[in-house]
């Protein structure tokens, strides 16, 4: 009988850590909500690491990280410094007083116009 206990306790012992991790991830997951803003870029600070769009809300400021996401550009964010006047879509989480993008999907201006410098 005793020979079955220990498996049993250490079995149960990694259920439990388990679940716990599985309900810790899911609450952080839905304590940070993703928003959407689109509208056209206007600035890369690659040295803030920081984007800046002109949407219809007005200029939105974006902090940006590696593990950022980017579509659409080549290069990824080193790419956006580029493409000034482009359509981005930006998902992004507030942090504190930042709003820190996950991902960047870029679509470029539109055939016939410039890009604005």
């Amino acid at each position: 009988m005793k020979a079955l206990a220990r498996p049993l306790i250490v079995l149960a012992t990694v259920s439990l850590l388990a679940g716990a991790a599985s309900v810790l991830a899911q609450d952080q997951s839905q304590g940070a909500a993703t928003s959407v803003a689109q509208g056209q870029l206007v600035r890369v600070d690659a040295t803030a690491k920081t984007l800046i769009i002109q949407g219809a809300q007005g200029q939105m400021s974006f902090r940006y990280t590696d593990q950022t996401k980017v579509s659409g550009a080549q290069e990824g964010v080193a790419g956006l410094a580029t493409m000034s006047g482009a359509q981005v879509t930006v998902r992004f989480v507030k942090q504190q007083q930042d709003s820190i993008a996950t991902e960047i999907d870029v679509q470029p201006p539109a055939q016939g116009q410039r890009p604005k410098q």
